[in-house]
């Protein structure tokens, strides 16, 4: 690989102070963060959790962004307040008290920057990215490439984990194969035979010797997705290949000497689980050498243009090679659409929101909560029977699966619009009209960012 230089980049520090809390534990003691986002909440998995019965599990953002930080409540059920002013989404510069529920925090700018290097490329392996974010990304991945070091991915849902782990080893120089596993996807009783292999006999459906996961990719990279649903039986054994180099398959006495380095991803926070004892916290400190965090899409919009040309570009590379014309580039207009979105499908909810509007078009109002389905809100007109009232002949020519997806989140952002709009704006109202759980409402809110009124 060639050598790229590297540039600087400075993240301002802030610090958090917990002035009150429920949370004892919270009560009293300061965070600091040099990051693009910080994320408060009850969840296990945000930059700052708290304890607080009151508070949502994904209460609060604040980003920085070009006109100071950048507040945005994530639909919380009891809100974020300055003072006395419940905010939604609001821009605020210097020091500030906020509270979100029972919880108050102190936010103070340190006046000082953590300086962190920047890869001059805008890509490794196949992921792409000229922000700041993915070429700070970019640099710790090139460093560590070549090496035989475990590398601990994270990330949210769709950000990519997996192109990363891919590109850790096609930059390698490792000769074997890259084998990928998904811990999550497999059912308790087979994850061993899966890692470890078995022989014929070792259990009902055993009809012939496996080698399993570990001899397959010897001599290459291991990727163990969802790492973090591993049960806890099984992160014992796995802490002892790694640290033995060496696995036995289910009903074997003979133990194989493996060369494998190993890659893991999840989208939990880890560090966390170990504390709870919820992962073992041995596996975790082998696993987290180095801990690479892939930056959700939501923080690094700029490379919106870079990526949709690139979606688009293999999309068309595909029609044509069937034969068919290739459609036209989205413009200014869907740019600027999606820009206003927040992704929490991040990278893979992008794609297919290009292979939807490349067909369909983006919906005709700016800012549209529909933005995921891509298409209007139309209320559907009288037919007669038989006909197809209110779905758009494009519709009807992409996959049933697509079509169906597309219209069902079209009727449930019109729906849950419309119930708001009844209960003026009162969420638990609105959830009672509708006989559906309060949360569900909220989620819904949340996945087509739909605001109370």
């Amino acid at each position: 690989m060639m050598p790229v230089r590297r540039e600087i980049r400075r993240v301002e520090k802030l610090r958090l102070t917990v002035t009150d809390s429920p949370d004892e534990s919270k009560r009293g003691r300061a965070f600091t963060f040099a990051q693009d986002e910080i994320r408060i909440g009850s969840s296990p998995e945000a930059d700052l959790t708290v304890d607080d019965r009151a508070v949502s599990r994904e209460h609060l953002a604040i980003r920085n962004g070009d006109e100071g930080l950048v507040f945005t409540d994530l639909g919380s059920t009891n809100g974020t307040y300055i003072g006395e002013i419940r905010i939604d989404r609001v821009f605020y510069q210097g020091p500030v008290e906020f509270r979100i529920g029972n919880t108050t925090v102190r936010l103070d700018p340190l006046g000082e920057v953590e300086e962190k290097e920047m890869s001059s490329a805008d890509r490794f392996g196949r992921m792409i990215g000229h922000s700041p974010q993915m070429r700070e990304m970019f640099a710790v991945l090139e460093k560590v490439a070549a090496s035989d070091l475990t590398v601990l991915i994270e990330g949210e849902t769709g950000t990519g984990k997996e192109l990363a782990a891919e590109g850790l080893h096609t930059e390698s120089t490792r000769p074997g194969p890259f084998v990928t596993i998904n811990c999550g996807a497999i059912p308790r009783e087979l994850i061993e035979s899966e890692l470890m292999g078995h022989v014929k006999g070792a259990f009902t459906g055993a009809v012939s010797d496996r080698p399993g996961a570990f001899l397959s990719a010897n001599g290459g990279t291991l990727f163990l997705d969802e790492v973090g649903e591993l049960p806890l039986d099984m992160q014992a054994k796995l802490l002892r290949v790694l640290e033995n180099r060496t696995v036995k398959p289910v009903g074997s006495d003979q133990t194989h000497t493996v060369d494998v380095r190993v890659v893991a991803a999840t989208n939990r926070n880890l560090a966390t689980d170990a504390e709870a004892g919820e992962f073992r916290q041995d596996l975790y400190f082998r696993l987290a050498v180095v801990v690479v965090r892939i930056p959700p899409l939501r923080t690094r919009l700029d490379d919106l243009p870079m990526l949709v040309e690139h979606i688009q570009a293999e999309l068309n590379r595909r029609r044509v090679a069937q034969g068919q014309s290739p459609h036209a580039p989205l413009g200014d207009h869907a740019l600027g659409m999606l820009k206003r979105y927040d992704f929490p499908g991040n990278v893979r909810e992008l794609r297919n929101i290009v292979e939807r509007w490349v067909v369909l078009g983006p919906s005709s109002t700016p800012g549209n909560p529909a933005v995921r389905s891509g298409v209007t809100n139309q209320v559907a007109g009288d037919g007669a029977p038989g006909d197809v009232v209110g779905v758009e002949e494009a519709l009807l020519k992409l996959p049933y699966h697509e079509a169906k997806d597309a219209w069902v989140e079209r009727f449930e952002v019109a729906y849950v619009q419309k119930a708001l709009e009844k209960a003026g704006g009162n969420v638990s109202q609105a959830a009672r009209d509708a006989q559906v759980d309060r949360r569900h409402l909220q989620r819904l809110m949340n996945r087509y960012d739909i605001k109370r009124g």
